[in-house]
């Protein structure tokens, strides 16, 4: 008995330096939680960074247990800059310009100056990639203008800027890049990718500013090589497959052949499929698009309520987007050289041993490849009202 109680008590001596509590405990009120980042441009190559910080120490608990605020969602967070060498530079003298610890593991977004774009983004963003604290699945942007101004918007409908944002890319339509997609891509084959390019909306004064997506920023090999707005973005993301619904407008005609008015259907269900061919030393993409549509509006005097109107709808409908996704493809193709659509993937799957020999050549490849397109859409439903009222 006595040899067991003299066993315990070592083992309780031994034991108790081991158990050292929180003694590396730290504060939330002790840290600066970075929900948002942006990197600019500065004078003489150096890189401006730019962090939105939220600032617990202004919220409280209420009785049932929500957060609650001292002031407006504005007031939740603050936007703090350090201009560096580098990033990692910066990142080290924001540091030493605030009173709590940086932390990056709640970062929703990263967002790159136009200017620094321009420049290129690649030595950058390998702070970002190395950096432990970053998360892969934070969304990453290209600003009109500066990044700072995104992150300075005092936004209303959302907590900040960077949330707004973060919303934004998960509808249908917002074309979501994260950190793990951006490295992916880039160190991919075609070495090029398309991201959302963000600007700045105002509405009667600074005080109802909010950030909206307005487009695409293509980059090559880790410059902005250009930038695109409205359709163009949307068959960008419908030939890369990254698009299940959106809305398409096309003109119809009678079936004498005159103008007969536009209608716009939404796109359900849709599905892309790039089939590459190698002919007589011809590299040439058929764009296979799958999918269903109802109608949104009917601005003809075609009667959607009748089946055999369908089948020239379906016709005139599949003929606008095959011609779209055509013009699309060669328009970025001929602009930037830029493959942001796959096509290397493609090759690469079906041809092998043939894009093992020539992928030192895709850069002068793909500005020649043939492009064809084949849409095979069918109208499923009228919409809720069959009736035209022309």
């Amino acid at each position: 008995m006595k040899s067991a109680r003299l066993a315990a008590a070592f083992f309780l001596f031994t034991i108790i330096p081991l158990v050292t509590g929180c003694w590396d405990r730290t504060e939330v009120n002790d840290l600066a939680l970075i929900m948002g980042a942006g990197m600019d441009a500065a004078p003489n190559g150096k890189v401006e960074l730019s962090v939105q910080v939220y600032t617990p120490n202004q919220s409280s608990m209420s009785s049932d247990g929500e957060m609650t605020s001292s002031g407006n969602q504005g007031d939740m967070v603050i936007v703090k800059s350090a201009v560096g060498t580098d990033l990692a530079d910066a990142a080290q003298r924001l540091q030493e310009e605030m009173p709590r610890k940086v932390f990056w593991g709640h970062s929703e977004v990263f967002i790159v100056g136009e200017e620094l774009a321009k420049r290129g983004i690649m030595d950058q963003v390998d702070f970002l990639f190395r950096h432990p604290q970053p998360r892969e699945h934070a969304y990453f942007f290209i600003s009109k203008g500066r990044a700072k101004s995104i992150l300075s918007i005092n936004t209303r409908m959302e907590r900040d800027s960077a949330e707004t944002l973060r919303e934004l890319t998960v509808l249908a339509g917002g074309m979501g890049v994260t950190l793990k997609d951006l490295g992916g891509m880039l160190a991919g084959r075609s070495k090029a990718i398309i991201v959302p390019l963000i600007g700045k909306k105002e509405e009667s004064g600074q005080s109802n500013a909010y950030p909206y997506i307005n487009g695409g920023a293509v980059l090559m090999k880790g410059k902005m090589a250009g930038q695109y707005q409205g359709e163009v973005k949307r068959y960008v993301q419908i030939i890369r497959n990254e698009l299940e619904s959106t809305t398409v407008t096309f003109p119809v005609q009678e079936s004498k052949g005159d103008d007969g008015g536009i209608m716009s259907v939404r796109l359900i269900k849709c599905h892309t499929k790039l089939i590459p061919l190698i002919r007589r030393n011809q590299w040439s993409v058929m764009i296979r698009i799958e999918g269903e549509a109802s109608v949104l509006q009917n601005e003809t005097h075609v009667n959607v309520m009748l089946p055999q109107e369908m089948p020239r709808l379906e016709q005139q409908l599949n003929k606008e987007i095959e011609s779209k996704v055509k013009e699309t493809f060669r328009q970025i193709q001929d602009e930037t050289g830029a493959d942001v659509f796959g096509t290397a993937d493609a090759f690469w799957h079906k041809y092998p041993t043939r894009w093992t020999k020539e992928q030192a050549r895709w850069d002068e490849i793909f500005p020649e490849i043939s492009v064809y397109a084949h849409s095979g859409v069918h109208i499923i439903s009228p919409g809720f009202s069959g009736k035209t009222f022309k």
